[in-house]
């Protein structure tokens, strides 16, 4: 049974068929990406998991939506799976994925990791949710590509309080409110009180006291990874920093990044100040509907 919270928003955005300029959605530059292949969608599984005609599960790049539980999904899931299920099911697909061929293409499950383009319109699936307000974005070491786009549409959304970004629990956090969100993705934004090195890991301190504030820290080969990208997290003392991940305690609240789209340099107006560049002439997300 739809959620009045899925049956309101489902009501706003499908009230008639409509092409992607109707409802608004995203289209994606995807020169990051290779198109991999395309077929039709048989069913939509959960808000991650898509089950494609050609026998493939495709599992949906970067996304986080933070009341998903396979057992018990919350509004925002739910609602997830309405939209898609009114987008894809029945629809040819678009499949773009790394064109990393040995590491990121397939995950431990046999699904393959993908990003989705409705072939009727070019209306990009992950694009549409975080769009919408319904996902947050998630990126791996191994599926970075997209996060600038996917950054830009998040951003919007944010602003405009839509879907998750209207529930403060789902909000990005201060330094000293992750203390019991251990276990748990989180998006955290704050200024870098000390940054230092020790056994070649970096650690940014986010509070006076390393030992029970929160801390993001950088492993060894994460750190050549934001060498190779052209940044050095040593110089982001005294920077405000928005870092996503899986919070742990170590010593108090305590991140790990080991990809530089995990994370933005926000400038004194709030915005990111180091945008980090698709690789390949990546370019910003280019909307389908031009007139709205």
């Amino acid at each position: 049974m739809k959620t009045f919270f899925s049956i309101a928003l489902l009501t706003c955005l499908y009230v008639a068929p409509a092409s992607a300029q109707d409802k608004g959605l995203p289209g994606a530059d995807y020169a990051p990406l290779r198109l991999t292949g395309s077929s039709s969608v048989i069913q939509v599984i959960d808000p991650y998991t898509i089950q494609l005609a050609d026998g493939r599960l495709a599992r949906l790049a970067g996304l986080d939506i933070p009341d998903y539980k396979p057992h018990d999904p919350g509004d925002i899931a739910i609602t997830s799976m309405d939209i898609l299920r009114d987008m894809l099911e029945g629809k040819d697909v678009n499949i773009y994925q790394t064109k990393k061929k040995a590491k990121g293409r397939i995950n431990r499950m046999g699904h393959h990791i993908a990003h989705l383009e409705r072939k009727e319109d070019n209306a990009w699936v992950q694009g549409s949710l975080i769009a919408l307000g319904l996902a947050r974005v998630r990126s791996t070491k191994r599926n970075p590509e997209m996060a600038t786009q996917m950054y830009l549409l998040e951003k919007n959304a944010r602003e405009e309080k839509l879907g998750l970004w209207a529930i403060a629990e789902h909000g990005i956090l201060a330094p000293e409110n992750t203390e019991d969100k251990e276990g748990s993705f989180q998006i955290v934004e704050g200024r870098v009180e000390s940054a230092a090195i020790r056994k070649n890991r970096i650690y940014l301190n986010f509070g006076k006291d390393w030992r029970n504030d929160f801390t993001v820290s950088i492993a060894p080969m994460g750190r050549r990874t934001f060498t190779k990208a052209g940044l050095d997290p040593l110089q982001w003392n005294n920077q405000t920093l928005r870092v996503r991940g899986w919070v742990e305690s170590y010593n108090g609240p305590y991140i790990e990044i080991d990809h530089p789209e995990s994370v933005e340099v926000i400038g004194q107006d709030g915005r990111p100040s180091e945008t980090l560049q698709e690789p390949e002439q990546g370019s910003m997300v280019r909307s389908i509907d031009t007139n709205h």
